[in-house]
């Protein structure tokens, strides 16, 4: 927390990385292996929309924007236990293995394809989505 009893601007970015993160176990990386293959952040954007304070129960969700052999197109939305919009937080990152740029392996990919097809069926993309990190992808919906 800062000095008004706020979540501090790093703080955010922190809960972003660990729903990266959790998305990245559903897509088949293994931390304890990342050498052999993960995902790594190359931007972000974070938008920060309303207040969270000490005690506030905060729950994010993710959706892929967009996607192709090598990068990763996502978007975090954080909100309070009402629902109220917190933050979002849009990342591109790319596949990475033993410190190389690198193709995501089949198995990610069809993981990613399958999450990708089910929420570009029934989820907008944001209005809140940057422009750069917009045009990035090829797969976007």
């Amino acid at each position: 927390m800062d000095y008004n009893g706020h979540m501090t601007e790093h703080r955010y970015l922190q809960v972003f990385g660990e729903s990266s993160d959790a998305l990245y176990e559903r897509l088949g990386v293994d931390f304890r292996r990342a050498v052999e293959g993960a995902y790594f952040t190359l931007e972000t954007h974070i938008r920060h929309c309303a207040e969270a304070k000490v005690g506030t129960e905060l729950s994010s969700e993710t959706e892929i924007l967009g996607y192709d052999q090598k990068r990763l197109h996502i978007y975090h939305t954080l909100r309070d236990g009402s629902g109220k919009l917190l933050a979002t937080g849009e990342h591109l990152a790319i596949h990475v293995a033993n410190s190389s740029a690198t193709l995501a392996d089949e198995d990610k990919l069809e993981r990613i394809r399958n999450i990708f097809d089910r929420q570009r069926i029934s989820l907008p993309v944001p209005d809140s989505t940057g422009s750069v990190l917009k045009a990035q992808l090829q797969n976007h919906r």
